[in-house]
């Protein structure tokens, strides 16, 4: 995989929303989800028992797209890789903040605490996009 400029990696952490693309029940899936990006991973959550998650223990392989911009001023990337579950209590808890943080200012927010719990809730599932192979673009 190319590597991703610093203006690339920097728009790609300030967007809403990763595109993840799934197989289920045989057929191709594509859901926006919310993310983070720690180091060079990227991370996304669940619930246990959602479709989704369900899924995806099945069948790991996965693909993404992360884009975005105005007229002939596009920017973006699309990888695919597998994911894997995040059961590290430590890293867990440092997703759930970030999560927190990017979408509701705080990993207090009475919202944020609605949507996935308590800190060491474990319905809720964080899972580390491992990237294979992707490319970028800036144009």
């Amino acid at each position: 995989m190319k590597k991703l400029t610093p203006s690339l990696k920097e728009f790609c952490q300030k967007q809403e929303l990763l595109r993840l693309s799934y197989i289920d029940k045989g057929y191709p899936r594509v859901v926006p989800v919310w993310f983070v990006v720690i180091g060079k991973k990227y991370y996304v959550g669940t619930y246990g028992n959602s479709p989704k998650w369900k899924a995806i223990r099945r069948k790991p392989q996965i693909g993404w797209v992360i884009d975005g911009g105005k007229q002939n001023k596009y920017k973006g990337v699309s990888m695919y890789g597998v994911a894997e579950e995040v059961t590290d209590q430590k890293l867990r808890a440092r997703i759930y903040r970030a999560l927190g943080e990017k979408y509701y200012g705080s990993a207090t927010h009475p919202k944020h605490v609605e949507v996935w719990g308590e800190v060491d809730d474990l319905s809720a599932v964080f899972m580390r996009l491992k990237s294979e192979d992707g490319f970028g673009w800036e144009y």
